[in-house]
């Protein structure tokens, strides 16, 4: 069978319906054969298939009989029961003429046999070049029909015999590419986010010699449509694939959401054209950076090329259509040029991009969402984070997860498993990393943000956020499990309804939460707990560990079956705290705040004040072991024996107000956040 069109879908048996020179036989009744008598049939197909939709102009497939063409007729009530017929005449015709042995039923079902076994695998097809079709194959089913004598390829012919009738179609991916691009493209991959294809919503083209033929920037390929034919419901996406033989730019990508129902039917041409001239900056058709129609990033080069997109003072709007890996990729951080002043809204669309040399963001100026981060390996100079460097005008954060990475910062400041710095108004919800390592060559190291440094009276809010199975290490000083140190002179950092759990170092002061506070502004901690072991020498906290001003409130804070130590030196000021490490000369409001009795800690200090249950506040020792002074009110260390944490925390006459069950997941030990 000559073969014109590629395949997009797993197609059904094709039936092909036949016809016996033997005897005439009235039309409408079955035919009378002789099990094993030897016959000749004719089968005709169609010489032109319809064409349809999405303003087609191209011509129709004429299919044709090809050298070593098979008919299988089988008794449609038993399949095994068949006989297949070898073309003898007709070859590059529509009607062929085949022998070979009988059948005896009273209906039947006949298959056409490729001489190339085709369809194949219809979901890996291989084409010979740009505009080829001569890889490509016919299929029709007939089923139940009660003759195989002198058919005509029609439904009604079929319905005459009692059967029915479909057969297949073909689509024309039709795809206008940057100069040059057309060339070099040896592969095409479709990919729907709906399984369109039965089990699957995936496709590949092989394209054995790139080259451009025909229309100049032009790519065309073909593709069978089973019998059955394809719908594509409404707001399907279809991501299309466009790999290259340029080993600097391997794909060009284009994106296409189906605004109504797209029915590729058996029997018909259908088109689906792309323009695609902008792939190499942007992969959907009417992508101009508005809220409308944002710039969708599908591959590394779009993602890369979004800096060139950005606008001073004007929010450009970009949504990921595709996961994305940048491996081996000379990635440069968006937004990166002082003023640092162009703002985003960067919808991750629960897409995650893969081995990051550097941090997404240079400084985040808007908002970024619903993304992952995974495998990054990130090392600078001075501040930094797998997500953003800084965070210097406002920006908002949510729905990010950080996994698998590395982020070091090589010489001075700031090291954040998310943000580096953060210097103005900031909301950071759902942040999660895991399994990742933060370090700090200096200063300022955290397992979320590195260090919070406000001018201004501005608010840096940090909600429902966790850092969990990793290591976060200052080589000196300021190292938590969530935020390393907030140093601001104004403002007001919150820590709300989150939970750090690996390990905290620092030369000197680290806490399982926030490492220190340094600041004349104020930093609240509300509804947190720890179970991080926290090493210094000096100043280790289970929830904070270094205090040099008022400001700080830590209530319903909980250290549970963690390890606090302070190992060098010797000295009051060598000290450890199940909550707080070290307060100097200062207020600190700790109200409803635990220590589990797994806790541990322990100094090396000859004063074993520097040691306490629940914070180490300088000059005045221990804080009371009751709390029964203001400012540590309610305050419990090691008296929760049997109480899980999960427990603990939802009991109010021990906490104040019990833990929200709309935050937190509370069915395990510790809880976890929703």
């Amino acid at each position: 069978m000559k073969k014109y069109f590629v395949i997009m879908a797993a197609v059904a048996a094709a039936l092909l319906a036949v016809s016996c020179n033997k005897e005439q036989n009235t039309p409408d009744e079955p035919q009378q054969t002789v099990a094993g008598e030897q016959i000749t049939i004719t089968a005709s197909i169609p010489a032109d298939l319809s064409k349809v939709g999405l303003a087609y102009t191209g011509s129709a497939l004429h299919p044709t009989w090809a050298t070593g063409d098979k008919i299988r007729v089988a008794d449609h009530d038993n399949a095994s029961n068949y006989q297949d017929f070898t073309l003898t005449a007709g070859e590059g015709t529509q009607n062929g003429t085949f022998s070979g042995t009988a059948v005896s039923a009273t209906s039947y079902d006949i298959t056409i046999v490729n001489a190339t076994s085709w369809p194949g695998n219809v979901l890996a097809q291989t084409q010979a070049e740009d505009e080829s079709t001569a890889h490509l194959g016919y299929t029709v089913a007939l089923t139940g029909v009660n003759t195989y004598e002198d058919i005509a390829f029609t439904s009604a012919w079929a319905s005459s015999k009692g059967g029915t009738f479909a057969q297949s179609g073909a689509l024309h991916l039709q795809v206008t590419l940057p100069d040059g691009v057309a060339a070099q493209v040896n592969n095409v991959t479709m990919v729907a986010d709906k399984n369109i294809f039965g089990s699957t919503g995936t496709m590949s083209i092989a394209i054995t010699t790139p080259g451009d033929n025909g229309t100049a920037n032009t790519l065309d390929v073909y593709a069978s449509i089973p019998p059955t034919g394809v719908t594509i419901p409404a707001g399907t996406g279809l991501l299309f694939k466009f790999g290259t033989n340029d080993a600097d730019h391997s794909v060009y990508t284009r994106y296409y959401m189906t605004s109504g129902a797209l029915n590729l039917a058996g029997g018909q041409l259908n088109l689906i054209s792309l323009t695609g001239t902008n792939t190499d900056k942007f992969a959907g058709k009417n992508d101009d950076g508005t809220a409308a129609h944002p710039y969708l990033i599908a591959d590394k080069y779009q993602l890369q090329a979004a800096n060139s997109l950005l606008s001073s003072g004007v929010t450009k709007y970009f949504k990921l259509v595709d996961d994305i890996d940048v491996a081996g990729f000379a990635w440069t951080a968006l937004n990166n040029a002082d003023p640092y002043d162009c703002p985003v809204n960067f919808d991750g669309n629960g897409k995650t991009v893969s081995n990051l040399s550097a941090p997404l963001f240079y400084d985040l100026n808007g908002t970024v969402r619903d993304l992952t981060l995974s495998g990054a390996s990130v090392t600078v100079n001075k501040n930094g984070g797998v997500l953003a460097r800084t965070i210097v005008n406002a920006g908002t954060v949510s729905n990010i997860r950080i996994m698998d990475s590395e982020m070091i910062t090589d010489n001075a400041e700031g090291a954040g498993g998310a943000i580096g710095k953060i210097s103005n108004n900031a909301e950071i919800e759902n942040v999660h990393v895991s399994n990742s390592t933060v370090q700090s060559k200096t200063i300022y190291c955290g397992g979320i943000v590195g260090w919070v440094q406000l001018a201004a009276d501005a608010t840096v809010s940090i909600t429902r956020c966790s850092f969990e199975g990793s290591s976060v290490k200052a080589t000196t000083y300021h190292a938590g499990g969530l935020v390393g140190c907030n140093n601001s002179t104004a403002g007001t950092l919150s820590v709300i309804n989150s939970y750090a759990k690996g390990s905290v170092t620092a030369s000197r002061w680290a806490g399982g939460i926030l490492g220190s506070h340094i600041a004349a502004s104020t930093s609240t901690l509300t509804n947190c707990y720890s179970t991080s072991s926290v090493t210094t020498s000096w100043g280790s906290g289970g929830v904070v560990g270094y205090i040099t001003q008022a400001g700080v409130s830590a209530v319903r804070c909980m250290a549970y079956n963690n390890s606090i130590s302070a190992t060098v030196g010797a000295g009051n000021r060598y000290s450890s705290g199940a909550i707080v490490g070290y307060g100097k000369n200062v207020d600190v409001e700790v109200n409803y705040c635990f220590r589990s009795d797994g806790v541990t800690f322990s100094s090396n200090a000859t004063d074993n004040t520097a040691l306490s249950d629940m914070a180490f506040i300088s000059p005045a020792g221990k804080i009371p072991q009751s709390g029964t002074t203001n400012p540590y009110a309610f305050c419990h260390h090691g008296q929760e024996t049997t109480s899980t944490l999960s427990t603990l925390v939802q009991d109010a006459s021990k906490v104040g107000v019990a833990w929200s069950g709309t935050v937190w997941d509370f069915s395990t030990d510790l809880p976890t956040l929703k």
